[in-house]
């Protein structure tokens, strides 16, 4: 009886292939255990004790996936067998429905469906490793903006608010890495303020900080840092700050997150030049610098 964990999804694939191939008449049974939401160290070891006591001899190789589905070979397992080991299973776990969570598959007949099951297990594992990845990283790089903070000049992060009071001219900054977004934006600003734009969350805070920015316009979906992530640490250092998010995800989990968070507002993309500019127009800041260079051009 062997066990396969490392690598268990690309192994079952390939083995139950080869089985297909030479021994049709083999037998796969798929125990979901991903359905029942018990931690999985609470039922392995009691789940090989039955295995070994009462059908070491009918096993060749258990597989145990990512997601804690178990899969099983064997030559001789019947339905009969099947419902033996879910019973002394049952006596396991009294409180969990194990109704279902077993199935016993004809390798040759069945091939169809398991290569199916096996393709979706790795599908699922690259999500799984992609999102983990993801977080790692967006972890990384929150510590590296952390760290470039503390290098900043304290009086340059508590100056912000009043440089970009005493300063004339209007900022727009967007913090977006999508090409053709960016493209748009410039298209709808058209020269007719001051553009900036960076292309990840971890220089964003930094370049908010030295940019003391009118308007920020924050994508969702950066490659390094959740956008959500940036909005937080946006706030901490400006409280008064005019944020508004972007994203190609306009539903209502993200929206209403950046609303609780103190976006002032959420512009699906694409986007019109007429949707953008109206948010220009409602900040305080450029209102205040409207306001201001009215008042110049009269005197």
């Amino acid at each position: 009886m062997k066990t396969i964990i490392k690598n268990s999804e690309n192994r079952l694939y390939n083995d139950l292939k080869a089985l297909w191939q030479t021994s049709p008449h083999d037998r796969c049974i798929h125990l979901r255990f991903s359905a029942l939401n018990i931690p999985i160290d609470t039922w392995l070891e009691p789940l090989f004790q039955i295995f070994k006591t009462y059908f070491e001899n009918d096993i060749n190789t258990i597989y145990i996936t990512h997601d804690a589905d178990i899969f099983i070979t064997s030559s001789t397992f019947t339905n009969k067998q099947i419902d033996m080991f879910m019973t002394h299973f049952k006596n396991i776990l009294s409180s969990a429905p194990l109704n279902g969570l077993a199935t016993i598959h004809e390798i040759g007949v069945s091939w169809p469906k398991l290569r199916d099951i096996c393709e979706k297990k790795q599908t699922d594992l690259q999500i799984s490793q992609a999102k983990l990845q993801k977080k790692a990283l967006e972890k990384l790089n929150a510590e590296t903006t952390e760290q470039a903070l503390q290098t900043l000049d304290k009086e340059l992060i508590s100056s912000l608010a009043k440089r970009r009071k005493m300063r004339e001219n209007i900022i727009i900054m967007v913090v977006e890495d999508d090409l053709f977004t960016q493209k748009l934006v410039k298209n709808s600003i058209n020269d007719q303020y001051d553009l900036s734009i960076t292309g990840d969350g971890k220089s964003a805070v930094i370049n908010y900080i030295n940019k003391a920015p009118d308007v920020l316009f924050l994508d969702i979906g950066l490659p390094d840092i959740n956008g959500h992530d940036v909005l937080k640490k946006i706030f901490q250092i400006d409280p008064s700050a005019y944020v508004v998010m972007f994203s190609g995800n306009g539903d209502r989990d993200n929206i209403m997150k950046a609303i609780e968070l103190g976006a002032k507002g959420f512009v699906a993309k694409p986007f019109t030049k007429d949707k953008i500019h109206q948010y220009i127009d409602k900040s305080p800041f450029t209102q205040a610098k409207f306001k201001s260079n009215l008042k110049g051009v009269k005197s």
